[in-house]
């Protein structure tokens, strides 16, 4: 059986290189993690400067809650999934293979982006933080196949595989904030707005602010997504 605390020290450990990567807040902030299928507890303590403090046994007046279950937790310890991508959603309701409840509504915000850097820095095991960009560790939202890489400081940047026949963004939801894709392989359509173009491998398109983007893929196509000034 997974031992959670002794999982979570060691990725404290492995994260000691990143500590000042973490989300700072004006005071410490407490996270819950369970483990559904066993019971297990344990809270992280991070702190105002950055970085987990401590880890302490069982659950206590935490801000904010992560559950998932012992094989998802032995699966990212090994490096066999990407947490940030299991945790990834398009909307706020979907249920994912790792799940988070804001339990103190006042520091939903600050909650919110310790669960960012905690993806990225603290539930990714090695001392040399890396990612594999494959389609077999992504997770799904808005149509693709996504792995987050960076969201910080209004940054957000991950990889995306769009499956042949499929559609990035079918919803047609539009965003208050600049966007560009950066395309790596793949052929099919792009539509920004009222235009529309097609893909071509090695260049970037740019969004602009609040107009409906998309991607139809007629071969997978791989790119980059990158979003700026994002809340």
């Amino acid at each position: 059986m997974v031992d959670l605390v002794e999982s979570l020290t060691k990725l404290q450990k492995d994260s000691e290189l990143y500590q000042d990567l973490f989300h700072e807040s004006e005071e410490p902030l407490r996270v819950e993690v369970n483990l559904t299928d066993t019971g297990q507890s344990a809270t992280l303590v991070l702190n105002e400067t950055g970085g987990v403090a401590k880890i302490e046994d069982g659950a206590s007046s935490a801000s904010l809650k992560i559950t998932l279950n012992s094989e998802t937790l032995q699966r990212i310890m090994e490096d066999e999934a990407d947490a940030f991508a299991l945790a990834g959603r398009s909307r706020m309701d979907e249920d994912r293979p790792i799940n988070f409840e804001f339990l103190d509504k006042g520091r939903a915000k600050e909650s919110m982006e310790a669960i960012k850097s905690l993806a990225t820095f603290f539930f990714l095991p090695g001392r040399i933080k890396t990612k594999k960009l494959t389609v077999e560790r992504a997770g799904e939202a808005h149509g693709a196949r996504p792995i987050p890489i960076v969201y910080w400081h209004g940054l957000r940047l991950a990889w995306y595989r769009i499956p042949t026949d499929s559609i990035l963004n079918e919803a047609g939801e539009q965003d208050p904030w600049p966007q560009a894709f950066i395309v790596l392989e793949g052929t099919g359509l792009v539509q920004i707005a009222d235009e529309e173009d097609q893909i071509a491998k090695n260049t970037v398109y740019y969004i602009p602010k609040n107009v409906v983007h998309q991607v139809h893929a007629t071969s997978n196509i791989d790119l980059i997504w990158i979003a700026w000034d994002a809340e």
